[in-house]
Order: C-alpha cells, then sequence, then structure tokens
C-alpha cells in the first residue's frame, strides 16, 4: 500500500479558514437567530475580512454546514491506488480504522451545530445533501480505483457500510459526551464491522 497522503500547509490553512468561519457562523445564530445575522458580523468574529469569507461560503446558510467532503478526502488519502473489487471493503475498513482526523473534533462545537439544526430545520435538507455528496464522491473514487462501472456493487456497499459505521460511531461518541476520543468508537466500529463480515451464517 502506498504511504497515506496528509493535506499540505496551504490546504490545512484553507480548512482551519473554514472551521473558523462554521464555528462562528453557528455560534452567532444561536446567539442571535440565524435572520438576525450578518456575513460582515460572522468574518469579524472569526476574524477575517468578508472577501475571505465569500472565498470559502456563498452564502451565510451554508457556512452553517458541516463540511463533510473533508473527512471523505482524508480516509481516501489513506487508500492505494488500486484496489481489487472484493478487497474494497476490507479495504476502506483499514483506512477508517487507520485514520486520524487532522482536527479533534469538540463536542461542545457539535452540540451547538445539532442545537442549530433544531432551531432552524429548513438547514437540515441541506446538511442531509452534503452527506450525500460526500458518499457520492466516495462512491466515484472507490470506482476509479478498482475498474471502473464493472465495480459498482462493490463500490456502492464498500461506501454505504464505512458511513454507516461512522454514524453509528458518531451517535454513540456524542452519547459518551465526549468522554472518550472519537476515534475510540471508530475503532469499536470497525472491529465489529470485521467481525461480522468474517462470521459464517448458521447452518
Amino acid at each position: 500500500m502506498e504511504p497515506a497522503t496528509t493535506p499540505g500547509l496551504r490546504e490545512r490553512k484553507k480548512r482551519q479558514t473554514r472551521h473558523d468561519l462554521h464555528r462562528a457562523a453557528v455560534r452567532l445564530a444561536l446567539e442571535k437567530g440565524l435572520d438576525h445575522v450578518t456575513v460582515d458580523e460572522i468574518s469579524a468574529a472569526a476574524g477575517y475580512a468578508p472577501r475571505t469569507f465569500f472565498n470559502h461560503f456563498p452564502t451565510k446558510e451554508t457556512a452553517l454546514i458541516i463540511e463533510v467532503g473533508e473527512g471523505v478526502d482524508d480516509v481516501l488519502g489513506h487508500l492505494p491506488e488500486r484496489i481489487a473489487p472484493d478487497e474494497l471493503v476490507a479495504t476502506l475498513l483499514d483506512a477508517v480504522q487507520r485514520h486520524t482526523p487532522a482536527e479533534p473534533t469538540v463536542i461542545e462545537d457539535v452540540k451547538a451545530h445539532h442545537e442549530l439544526m433544531e432551531r432552524h430545520p429548513e438547514l437540515v435538507s441541506q446538511q442531509l445533501r452534503a452527506f450525500e455528496t460526500a458518499e457520492r464522491q466516495l462512491v466515484e473514487e472507490l470506482l476509479r480505483r478498482s475498474g471502473g462501472d464493472s465495480a459498482w456493487p462493490h463500490a456502492e456497499v464498500a461506501a454505504s457500510v464505512v458511513t454507516s459505521l461512522m454514524r453509528v460511531a458518531f451517535q454513540r461518541w456524542i452519547r459518551d459526551d465526549g468522554e472518550h476520543p472519537l476515534d475510540r468508537f471508530l475503532r469499536t466500529a470497525t472491529d465489529t464491522a470485521r467481525r461480522l463480515m468474517a462470521a459464517r451464517p448458521p447452518r
């Protein structure tokens, strides 16, 4: 397997800027109400100029959506360039298990985002679309690395398995109130998935 790739300095700075703006947007939307927050206020709270804001987000609403694609990119960085279709699930599980997020997830940020979604359900559909887009991105990249359209069942099943176990790990981490690191729940979920796939049906 090729060595894992990590985001370069430019990409890390870009991500940090997006994260700063996202956190500021969520905090201000909760404090003042979404309709009463401006891009100028979000930018100032995060320490950036409005021009920088618009380099990353077209609207204040998009700044409130969690960027799921970054996590997909990080996991893909742990995958080899070529993967046999039958090995997609196992290889992807291995990549998730070895993946450590570049930015530790803060439980308070997650709780704030959940509260925002509850107050403004009109944002939920946008967040769901972000998750769907990230999963499609994962499927397309798995297809590219495993031989194209003929591997579609393997790629789609692998992507579904991994996104489901990541959701389970994330939900358990939230219930744990962040007492233990998210990686611990990811390892538990991937280990469980491996055992389930290795188990033979009863005769």
